[in-house]
């Protein structure tokens, strides 16, 4: 059997133009006519696979010995020890009596997690040492959503909330698929796109109202969204006119949102601005293998059929990031007390870090953030992508930072003047605290 995933068999097959590719956009509404056949088989057997590629891969976030190899290539976040604190104080993140407005939620009031998304949300191959372990999804240390361990060794959202909320739930336990316990709320999928967001909230909503743990009523929910990463490689530039993805992508999430807003109460979007992956196209001095691996996992920027549309298509990811901002804060979804979106703009003008070549003392992209295809994040990523989400929790709607600064060098944490969670209404109105 080979070992390639769903996104990566149909990115190899559209890369190639074997046939019209025009059939992939029949797939949101159901109708497979004119699929190839080979595309149906694989997904009629997708479970299966992904099954026996976890068995044969391994665990590669828990196994000590790759853990330790992803570490050698500095794959991984610093240690930090015991003796280093906390970098916020916990005693007023939680609020005396449960607040009734999202408006007033602070970090330690967040009962529930919950995200949804791609492979970036699913954590694939965060720890991977090798192609194969591209495969492995290593749910646990992704950003938005992975609660394995402490936040010493794998700082992620939830990692810091458990600090203020020992209670927490939805947090993503290890390496699992979305079918696995461990994945908990964790429903982000590989290879998901826009369109794929309405059926994902209702699937979101389904596993949590099943969940016996959960006081939907009452419980403070904060559930992050990422998504267009796969919109931009594998599906703009089967468009006659690229423009179109964006009006499609906010019928969208509109779509989505409002299903979120009348079925989950109490509950705060923290929806991820998507990232320019321009920032792909300009990586320095990278090995060869990512330039492959670019071509076969994100062709619509790199494959040679469509370089003469690059500029378009990087108009294209500025116009939905603009639309995402739309979204986020039209009057439908801000007048609500139990229900808000945050957009947060950290990944806005993300750019690939860079280090000195030790051999020459040229600059170089420092892919030990990458993962090995050099497009996945490593663990190290995640670190830097969570510390720059969780600044942004904490800043004002209108001052949030749009780059992604070095992880650890600075951690925005909650005030007594301002303990909440900052959202569109309470960046505008100042309100009381109860401690």
């Amino acid at each position: 059997m080979k070992m390639l995933t769903f996104a990566s068999t149909l990115l190899v097959w559209l890369e190639f133009g074997a046939g019209d590719a025009a059939w992939y956009h029949t797939l949101p509404d159901e109708r497979f006519e004119g699929v190839p056949s080979i595309v149906l088989r694989l997904e009629k057997n997708y479970p299966a696979i992904k099954k026996s590629l976890l068995k044969l891969i391994g665990k590669t976030g828990h196994s000590k010995r790759n853990v330790n190899e992803a570490r050698s290539q500095r794959k991984t976040q610093p240690y930090m020890d015991e003796v280093v604190p906390y970098p916020c104080n916990v005693s007023t993140g939680r609020s005396k009596t449960k607040p009734t407005t999202a408006h007033a939620v602070r970090p330690g009031d967040i009962d529930l997690v919950a995200a949804m998304g791609d492979s970036l949300t699913a954590g694939s191959g965060a720890y991977a040492v090798h192609l194969f372990h591209i495969a492995t999804e290593n749910r646990g240390v992704a950003s938005f959503i992975g609660g394995q361990g402490t936040w010493r060794e794998h700082l992620t959202i939830p990692n810091m909330l458990k600090e203020f909320n020992p209670n927490l739930i939805g947090y993503s336990l290890g390496d699992s698929y979305t079918y696995h316990k461990e994945s908990q709320f964790n429903i982000a999928e590989l290879a998901a796109m826009g369109q794929d967001m309405p059926y994902m909230a209702q699937q979101l909503v389904k596993r949590i109202q099943n969940d016996p743990r959960v006081d939907m009523k009452n419980d403070w929910k904060l559930v992050t969204l990422l998504i267009g990463s796969n919109n931009f490689c594998s599906d703009i530039c089967y468009l006659k006119n690229s423009s179109t993805a964006i009006e499609n992508h906010r019928r969208g999430m509109i779509k989505t949102f409002r299903y979120l807003q009348h079925n989950m109460p109490r509950t705060i979007i923290n929806w991820i601005q998507s990232p320019n992956l321009k920032l792909l196209t300009n990586f320095i001095r990278a090995p060869p293998k990512c330039h492959l691996m670019h071509r076969l996992e994100c062709p619509c920027l790199f494959s040679d059929q469509f370089k003469h549309r690059r500029n378009e298509f990087f108009s294209t990811m500025l116009a939905w990031q603009k639309m995402e901002e739309e979204v986020a804060y039209d009057k439908e979804f801000q007048s609500k007390d139990d229900f808000t979106i945050v957009l947060q703009s950290c990944l806005k003008k993300l750019t690939a870090p860079t280090m000195k070549d030790e051999t020459n003392g040229q600059i170089k992209t420092d892919i030990s953030y990458f993962s090995f295809d050099c497009f996945h994040l490593s663990q190290k990523g995640y670190s830097r992508v969570t510390n720059a989400i969780w600044n942004n929790l904490l800043e004002p709607v209108g001052s949030k930072a749009v780059i992604a600064e070095p992880e650890f060098k600075k951690f925005s944490c909650p005030s007594e003047k301002f303990p909440y969670i900052y959202t569109w209404k309470n960046s505008q109105i100042k309100y009381e605290t109860d401690s």
